[in-house]
């Protein structure tokens, strides 16, 4: 059995930082967003986090080879259309009852390429434990539905108007092509996804009885050792291994993530602070609008001040700049 533990959760909600972190534990390794392996890493060769084309990666080469005898040309329109099937908008039909063992038997070969790719990983990295970013609530079914995969999941939710503040502002996407800008949504739109996919979430793992653990990402940034340790714990591992100072800093070596937030590419010592600029800068009216479509969700977190105030959320600082 390939042991994975995956980062679920609603985007701009921390699982970046969390996996920079897990990746220093040896027996760990983070590959980012392992959903967009065929899209994002294959198709369109953007880079892995090491700061290399994915098909000139040398740490994804030996994936590849260990997996399949190399890239599989002949096959990435079909993989990548077979992940397709796993979408946002398919939620209805994955979360019926019985959904794990009878929704799209047609795509068994998929789910076999998915077993062999990430046990091609763990063998390569000599890890024990794959850890997988890919939030998505219908990747997280696709993964159940794959054989020889024991899943375990860390769930991380964020207050969600910081999360709105997040998916508001304009950033460049150091990785998208012909220099593309990351993704925006009105804070409505991230309220109505952040209440959905954390409560699919829950019902996945609930459902399918899997070991699960909930993290609120300020309390990791309050404390990462004492919100850390019980996802390593999660994944099989002392949870006394935290490898943050007392600080805060994290010395973050090579790593080689597919995709996600461009903390991924950060090498080095970095220390994680606050970053409380949406309670200083989003505005009054949107953090109404996001208060209103996450109630009650929020206040199962303990998200449940309706008024604006500071919570700890986190930005990694480069230690010495």
């Amino acid at each position: 059995m390939t042991k994975v533990l995956y980062l679920a959760g609603w985007g701009r909600s921390g699982s970046t930082i969390l996996e920079a972190v897990l990746n220093q534990v040896p027996e760990l390794v983070g590959c980012g967003e392992l959903k967009f392996v065929w899209r994002r890493g294959l198709i369109e060769n953007r880079r892995c986090s090491c700061g290399t084309p994915l098909r000139e990666c040398g740490f994804w080469t030996r994936v590849f080879h260990e997996a399949y005898g190399g890239i599989p040309e002949a096959r990435l329109a079909a993989l990548d259309a077979a992940t397709g099937r796993y979408r946002t908008r398919h939620l209805p039909s994955l979360l019926l009852p019985g959904a794990r063992d009878r929704y799209a038997p047609e795509l068994a070969w998929y789910r076999d390429d998915l077993a062999t790719l990430y046990r091609a990983v763990a063998r390569v990295a000599g890890a024990q434990v794959v850890v997988d970013s890919s939030k998505f609530p219908s990747h997280l079914v696709a993964l159940l539905q794959t054989p020889g995969l024991d899943v375990r999941v860390a769930h991380i939710v964020r207050d969600p108007r910081a999360v709105a503040y997040s998916w508001q502002r304009d950033k460049i996407d150091p990785d998208a092509p012909d220099g593309g800008r990351m993704p925006r949504l009105l804070p409505g739109v991230t309220g109505a996804y952040w209440s959905s996919w954390n409560l699919a979430t829950e019902r996945i793992a609930r459902t399918n009885r899997l070991p699960y653990l909930r993290v609120r990402y300020e309390d990791m940034i309050a404390d990462p050792r004492a919100a850390i340790g019980p996802v390593l714990e999660l994944a099989g591992l002392p949870g006394d291994r935290v490898p943050v100072a007392a600080d805060g800093t994290v010395g973050l070596g090579v790593s080689h993530q597919v995709s996600g937030n461009p903390v991924r590419f950060s090498q080095g010592a970095i220390r994680i602070r606050d970053d409380d600029e949406w309670t200083r800068e989003m505005g009054a009216a949107a953090q109404v609008v996001v208060n209103a479509v996450t109630t009650p969700v929020r206040q199962r977190y303990g998200y449940r001040s309706a008024r604006p105030a500071p919570v700890l959320a986190a930005t990694p600082e480069r230690v010495g700049s």
